[in-house]
């Protein structure tokens, strides 16, 4: 055999050989879900819509991948009701804990403690300490999200919109994120939009009327509410329809369309990003059995029948685009 014929025959068989590998490779990314695992999801808080349809996916895909699924949590947005369910999990050798944070520092020991033991930690939505979770399912990029709050007001306020923001609580930190955010986008995009108030309404429709009402009554200029949590928008829009303001104070947020669907048909709120919370449950379970399985890596990629393609880079896989709920589309999405 001449050399260039050696040559020829060599990458032939190199490229087989890498079509072969690939194949193995894309078959495992199918879990085994040959043993049955149990699997809790910690919401911030029971009762909250955004969550309720977060446990809507979740149970779906749990009954596909052979998981005993458990969804429980705080009654109230509480990091020390977290971290008291954790304990419970713990002492019942769970193999998975999935969970959203009302505090990244707070829930971390115990979640240590939890990994220390075995148990593979995933949080979704609003994240932990790095080190205190195998993974992180990340709604949308941060910036991205920013952008749409701000446009969502910009497009029905005016690019020098007086803003109030009404949020969660302190410490969540996916809020703080997109505030950050919301914050970069004003300066770099909208520079005479004034942002004049932050409240909050500790993730509780009462208490988000009621912060709404005081927002509103305190600071008369305010023409949008960027209400970056569930409650916090229902809170709002609530507010603005109490005081006879809808027309001229619009709110936007992050909010399930169930919840916000009359406002949004009454003209209160006019654009309102998320994502599919119910696609989002979906994945967490997804992501859930394969790290029980010790089969996803920190830097992988992850396909996902119905859900797509995903990238995981440095433990973190982010969800979605925002989806933005309009009067023309809302009737299109029910959780």
């Amino acid at each position: 055999m001449t050399n260039k014929r050696r040559r020829i025959t060599l990458a032939i068989v190199a490229t087989l050989l890498a079509l072969g590998t690939g194949a193995v490779a894309q078959a495992q990314q199918t879990p085994d879900i040959s043993k049955r695992i149990k699997v809790a999801m910690v919401p911030k808080l029971v009762g909250l819509s955004v969550f309720k349809a977060n446990q809507q996916g979740a149970e779906m895909a749990a009954k596909t991948l052979n998981i005993d699924f458990l969804y429980t949590g705080p009654v109230t947005a509480s990091a020390q009701g977290q971290v008291d369910v954790f304990n419970s999990l713990i002492a019942r050798k769970f193999d998975v804990i999935t969970t959203t944070s009302n505090n990244p520092t707070q829930l971390a020991p115990a979640l240590r403690r939890a990994m220390k033991q075995g148990i593979k930690v995933v949080s979704y939505d609003s994240d932990v300490a790095p080190d205190a979770r195998d993974f992180f399912i990340q709604n949308t990029a941060y910036p991205a999200f920013g952008k749409a709050l701000v446009e969502s007001v910009a497009k029905f306020a005016g690019p020098e919109a007086k803003v109030a923001i009404l949020s969660s609580t302190k410490d969540a930190t996916i809020q703080n994120e997109w505030i950050k955010a919301v914050n970069a986008y004003i300066a770099a995009t909208y520079p005479k939009m004034k942002i004049v108030t932050t409240d909050y309404g500790q993730s509780s429709p009462s208490q988000s009327l009621t912060a709404g009402l005081n927002i509103l009554q305190a600071h008369p200029e305010v023409t949008a509410i960027i209400a970056p949590d569930g409650a916090a928008e229902v809170g709002a829009a609530a507010a603005v329809q109490k005081l006879g303001k809808t027309g001229k104070v619009f709110v936007t947020g992050c909010s399930d369309p169930d919840a916000i669907r009359q406002y949004v048909k009454a003209g209160i709120i006019k654009a309102s990003p998320l994502w599919d919370e119910v696609k989002e449950g979906q994945l967490v379970m997804h992501v859930a059995r394969l790290a029980a399985n010790n089969a996803l890596k920190p830097n992988d990629h992850l396909s996902v029948p119905g859900l797509g393609d995903f990238e995981v880079k440095n433990k973190v896989i982010i969800f979605s685009e925002p989806l933005v709920f309009t009067a023309e589309n809302i009737d299109q999405y029910k959780f």
